[in-house]
């Protein structure tokens, strides 16, 4: 009886430890504890356009995002609507000499990482950017 008793003791604090956040940090909240309004979305959301400088031709290039074919093109400039992290990448079929991508414009709060001015069309997989929020102020 007295080893059960010890087993119900060690077995409740075990159970209290795992539930109390010892040691975990409380995140920051910029909305000081506000509810969200009807129009407010904690999800950051945006578009990105692209376009080429060059010749082009008809479904020479595909767009992926996140890993997965999301858009392949017929003309350009083509506008992608993109979420906080997503990672947009341009697969070309053939080699286009002479074609170049470059983002043409972005909308909505977000920033883009990795992005270069131009990036040569050459023949393989070439990352375009990774979306990002901008930071509240």
């Amino acid at each position: 009886i007295f080893l059960s008793i010890i087993m119900c003791i060690v077995l409740a604090g075990v159970q209290i430890i795992r539930i109390y956040p010892m040691g975990a940090e409380i995140p920051e909240d910029p909305w000081r504890g506000e509810p969200l309004k009807a129009f407010q979305s904690l999800v950051v959301r945006g578009s990105v356009t692209l376009d080429v400088l060059g010749p082009y031709e008809m479904h020479e290039v595909m767009i992926y995002k996140n890993g997965e074919r999301c858009l392949l093109v017929e003309k350009f400039p083509v506008k992608l609507d993109v979420l906080e992290g997503d990672v947009l990448e341009v697969w070309a079929l053939e080699a286009l000499t002479g074609t170049s991508l470059f983002v043409a414009g972005k909308s909505g709060n977000i920033m883009l990482k990795y992005v270069r001015t131009s990036l040569p069309l050459n023949k393989g997989l070439h990352r375009i950017c990774k979306v990002v929020a901008k930071k509240m102020e």
